[in-house]
């Protein structure tokens, strides 16, 4: 028998290394669900609607969606309500370790109501100096999608670098400009140390079980009552 193809998330924001890893993932002939955040903190960029339409003219049959999940209240729940605390605590910039748990948060509650059970993420190594790219960030990120049956990878971390991405890209026909939004926070940051990380993420991760949790149980009590209000007007 025929193996079935899986359906994959793909956390997506139309730069070089989520492009890499959405293609990649359609090349495997797999179902590709792109993710895109939207926090409130980003300069948005038309240049990834670009990007979308360049991965569906070249996987057709494989890319299935581009969805933008807003995560205005989430991120500030987790990182700018008690931002001056924040700051005291660990003495760095960690909004974006934040928005990155928003995105987790809200990408596993897509994949849920989806039933998809696998995410993937354009990390790199070479990046490793960014607080969410970090070893342990990734390791903590995984137990977290764990809990809900969601397996999550970064399968081009040790790509190399930055031109080996490029060049793959080229190799698909794909454009090697990166053509994403920016963050306003991009630039306003110290590279915080493993242990901060872990901290910070293991001091947040409650909000994000609580969004999750919170949102899973709304709509399981929407549908139920739908289910029951379509009864009753059939009995009648």
């Amino acid at each position: 028998m025929e193996k079935k193809n899986s359906k994959v998330a793909v956390l997506f924001t139309g730069g070089k290394d989520s492009t890499l890893v959405a293609s990649l993932e359609a090349l495997k002939g797999n179902e590709v669900h792109l993710l895109t955040c939207n926090s409130g903190i980003g300069i948005k960029s038309e240049l990834s609607e670009l990007r979308v339409k360049e991965l569906k003219e070249r996987f057709p049959n494989q890319i299935h969606s581009r969805t933008i999940l807003p995560t205005y209240g989430l991120l500030r729940e987790i990182a700018i309500l008690n931002i001056e605390e924040d700051f005291k605590k660990w003495g760095v910039n960690l909004v974006l370790l934040g928005d990155k748990l928003a995105i987790h948060a809200a990408a596993t509650v897509y994949c849920l109501e989806k039933n998809i059970t696998n995410i993937v993420d354009g990390c790199v190594g070479y990046q490793e100096e960014l607080a969410e790219q970090k070893e342990v960030a990734i390791s903590l990120f995984s137990d977290f999608e764990r809990e809900y049956g969601i397996r999550y990878q970064c399968p081009i971390y040790n790509y190399g670098s930055k031109m080996d991405v490029k060049y793959s890209l080229m190799k698909l026909g794909l454009s090697t400009k990166s053509l994403e939004g920016v963050s306003i926070f991009g630039d306003a940051f110290s590279e915080p140390t493993n242990q901060i990380v872990e901290e910070y993420i293991k001091e947040k991760l409650p909000i994000c079980h609580e969004h999750v949790n919170f949102m899973t149980r709304t709509r399981e009590n929407a549908s139920s009552y739908s289910l029951m209000f379509k009864q009753e007007n059939h009995l009648v």
